[in-house]
């Protein structure tokens, strides 16, 4: 059987657009806008020297969770807090690879000084120990980045979401196979290609039910994320030790 071949959501971005900028609709394919608060735990992350742009999660005032792939060839990188839109955000912290915590086939930590929390900045809840062996299949969940819909785009300045429902791993594996969709991977239906795209790694996927982040988004489709393929994301409860055994968070 042919399955499809897999893409890491990282982009090389030409340029952002600028604080002018309308409303743009080239961002998560599909989506919507995201307001001010709605997803205060996710990130920006502007990667140096590989010039890599990803998304990141706050789980705690001095962690960022992300994809690993996002931290390939950087030498630092600078953290966009509070940003419904790049170019006002609350503020930015640059770090350099000392504060990279790596060796995870698909997470890696950052750690960052100590932030303030606020409606614009937070974090959000892992899910708990108890819970390694749920797998949330059939579940809602929401998913924000600043992703582009193809490489031809620029990158946007506005946040935007989408909507996901999570599907279980069988499904998933007739598209990639079950070397790619392992019990570390979670994949979502993306109807009507509603989709993270490139750009969107680390991209957080947070459920609808609880708002637990479940999933980091990590790859789509070579061929596209407006086609109506699965995109699959590094899935959280199995790494639930790992992060535990840097940061010292659990539930």
């Amino acid at each position: 059987m042919n399955y499809l071949v897999v893409v890491l959501l990282a982009l090389v971005p030409s340029w952002v657009a600028s604080a002018s900028s309308e409303r743009p609709e080239n961002i998560i394919t599909n989506g919507n806008p995201a307001y001010d608060g709605q997803a205060p735990y996710v990130v920006g992350m502007a990667f140096q020297t590989s010039n890599i742009w990803c998304s990141g999660t706050i789980i705690a005032d001095t962690w960022i969770l992300t994809s690993a792939g996002c931290l390939s060839g950087s030498t630092g990188v600078t953290i966009f807090f509070g940003a419904t839109r790049l170019s006002q955000a609350q503020f930015t912290v640059t770090v350099g690879t000392a504060a990279y915590v790596t060796g995870n086939k698909h997470l890696a930590l950052v750690k960052v000084p100590r932030v303030g929390f606020s409606n614009r900045v937070n974090r959000v809840t892992l899910p708990a120990m108890r819970d390694r062996s749920q797998r949330y299949e059939n579940w809602w969940a929401s998913i924000c980045g600043w992703g582009v819909t193809s490489l031809r785009n620029s990158q946007p300045d506005w946040l935007q979401c989408v909507d996901q429902q999570i599907m279980p791993n069988s499904e998933c594996a007739a598209f990639f196979g079950s070397s790619t969709v392992t019990d570390q991977v979670l994949c979502t239906r993306t109807p009507n290609g509603r989709s993270p795209c490139f750009g969107d790694a680390g991209s957080p996927l947070v459920t609808q039910q609880g708002s637990l982040v479940v999933g980091i988004s990590e790859f789509i489709a070579a061929n596209g994320c407006t086609l109506g393929i699965p995109a699959g994301y590094a899935r959280i409860t199995s790494q639930l030790e790992w992060i535990r055994r840097y940061t010292g968070i659990a539930n």
